[in-house]
């Protein structure tokens, strides 16, 4: 089968040092040779290059991976193990086919925020009438195997959820600095319409006037699941939209949502017609700390007398290496005792739905994030992905840590209306 110039050299290039064993957290969980970057990429060069293994029989191999690229600073050829792992799940999911539920996933509901609001609906629903503590109790959650088991870790859908919660709040500031347009991710508006209100307030803070567009699903999990066909349309959706915008930057406090949307210009970048477009759109995002960094934070704010440590996440430091912004931020936060947590950049199982497909991996990664959380006497566990604060949660509900999980937006709108 043909295979892409880039990744073809990629592959050639591993020399099968082993210096990614260093970084690579299923390997420090499970010690498994073929789960880390040198064993995975051989099984990909070996079915995609050399063609000694069918497809089906890296498909474990390529879907175990958490694609946190932890592997990369540790290689001494600097190879991108996510976009080999992404190149390969594409090639399966051509060769397999796709099912109903994936189709209507990434195809219908993540291309529109009322669908997808919708569909939170019916968890609501679900948890008004108690039909999923039920499941729980009676088990049947188990009979979908690990998605089964994840499911604990989604919170309650609030009854104020949504883009119409989040569209009531005031947009206009005087004198505004800034023009901003918040994207807003899946999770937020809603799971967590508090977390987008928070930050809605903070870049007020900021003199950024904010308006909330409707843009779709950033991608990435599409591309994750190996259709990049699906995640290139919800790219030309958010980039048609953003044309019709008149703002300085657009800015979201989603790690991963900022790493995929700022990565538009390699995934159009075959497409002529969108190439200059996706990077005028990439060259516009902001992770908001970044933001806020580099227009200038602002100090005046009440005392939030905790200590807090902070979990890098990986779609933040391995990928757009933003580390310092983050960390500055929690210092500047006065009352804020700042404790640095072994392995802080170390992946904490989540990877977006990873939990659902590889429970017990995830849960294995967790583990050892959570001792390393549970040793610094932390009051607030901070991180600034909506995947990382939710297994993190999750994580220390079962290991029983009193720590408390927090975007790092929220700690600082707390501060600031303090004020």
């Amino acid at each position: 089968m043909p295979i892409a110039k880039e990744i073809a050299e990629a592959l050639r290039k591993c020399n099968k040092c082993g210096f990614c064993l260093a970084g690579c957290p299923i390997y420090k969980v499970t010690g498994v040779e073929w789960e880390t970057a040198r064993g995975r990429i051989e099984m990909v060069r070996s079915a995609l290059l050399e063609h000694r293994l069918e497809l089906d029989e890296i498909e474990d191999p390529v879907g175990n991976c958490l694609t946190c690229n932890n592997c990369v600073p540790h290689c001494p050829a600097g190879l991108l193990t996510g976009d080999i792992i992404f190149y390969a799940r594409q090639e399966i999911l051509k060769q397999r086919g796709d099912s109903w539920v994936p189709r209507l996933v990434f195809r219908k509901l993540l291309t529109r925020p009322s669908l997808l609001h919708q569909a939170s609906l019916l968890l609501r629903l679900a948890d008004i009438t108690g039909l999923r503590a039920v499941a729980r109790k009676t088990g049947l959650t188990r009979l979908i195997g690990d998605a089964g088991h994840a499911e604990a870790m989604v919170p309650r859908t609030p009854a104020a959820g949504g883009v119409t919660a989040i569209a009531r709040l005031p947009r206009k500031i005087e004198n505004p600095k800034y023009k901003v347009a918040y994207f807003t991710g899946c999770y937020a508006p809603n799971l967590a319409p508090e977390k987008a209100a928070a930050t809605i307030r903070v870049l007020q803070k900021h003199q950024a006037e904010v308006t909330v567009p409707e843009f779709a699903c950033c991608g990435l999990p599409a591309a994750g699941y190996g259709d990049t066909s699906s995640a290139r349309d919800l790219a030309r959706r958010n980039i048609n939209i953003a044309r019709q915008l008149e703002v300085d930057a657009i800015v979201t406090p989603c790690a991963s949502c900022s790493s995929f949307l700022k990565d538009y210009t390699k995934l159009l970048a075959d497409e002529p017609e969108w190439s200059a477009k996706a990077k005028e759109f990439s060259d516009k995002i902001r992770d908001l700390s970044e933001f806020l960094v580099d227009i200038g934070l602002v100090t005046e704010m009440g005392e939030v007398r905790k200590k807090v440590t902070y979990h890098d996440p990986c779609h933040l430091a391995h990928f757009q290496k933003i580390t310092e912004p983050p960390r500055t931020i929690l210092k500047s936060i006065s009352g804020v005792e700042f404790i640095e947590m072994g392995e802080a950049n170390m992946c904490c199982g989540a990877a977006g739905t990873y939990a659902f497909k590889k429970y017990d991996l995830s849960m294995k990664v967790l583990a050892r994030k959570m001792g390393n959380v549970s040793q610094t006497g932390a009051d607030i566990l901070a991180s600034s992905c909506p995947a990382c604060v939710m297994q993190l949660a999750s994580g220390a509900k079962q290991h029983k840590i009193p720590v408390n999980t927090l975007e790092i937006v929220e700690i600082l709108d707390q501060a600031y209306r303090m004020t």
